[in-house]
């Protein structure tokens, strides 16, 4: 059996992490989508970034992130137009703009802490069921 590399980490973090997002704002099992309003069941819709990239800075920050449909996050890469507009709403324009910082501030992770981030949202998860 091979070692676990930090991709198949990160990919695990993310996957417990989407989780947690898609779970913490559904209920009963529906969640509907930030940007569009519809909505899905927990299995069929996304975790989107109000803030684009995918850098391990922001990759699994919670203020950052709200359940999309496949519709919004992919074919309308995250609609941000209103995605945005939402998050300073919520946390103000500072705010905001701290959650950007984030996206380019350097961060590395190791395997361990990746891993340790993806066994943290499964007990978040527990916590909310």
């Amino acid at each position: 059996m091979s070692k676990l590399k930090i991709k198949g980490a990160k990919a695990r973090a993310w996957k417990a992490f989407s989780l947690y997002i898609r779970t913490k704002y559904s209920i009963d099992g529906i969640c509907t989508c930030y940007t569009c309003l519809k909505p899905f069941e927990i299995k069929n819709i996304q975790c989107g970034h109000g803030v684009g990239g995918r850098s391990n800075g922001i990759l699994l920050v919670e203020e950052a992130c709200r359940p999309q449909c496949y519709g919004c996050n992919v074919a309308q890469h995250g609609r941000y137009d209103v995605f945005i507009p939402k998050l300073i709403e919520l946390y103000g324009l500072d705010g905001y703009n701290d959650l950007v910082k984030l996206k380019n501030a350097p961060k590395k992770m190791s395997i361990d802490g990746w891993l340790e981030q993806e066994t943290y949202y499964k007990q978040a998860i527990e916590d909310l069921t």
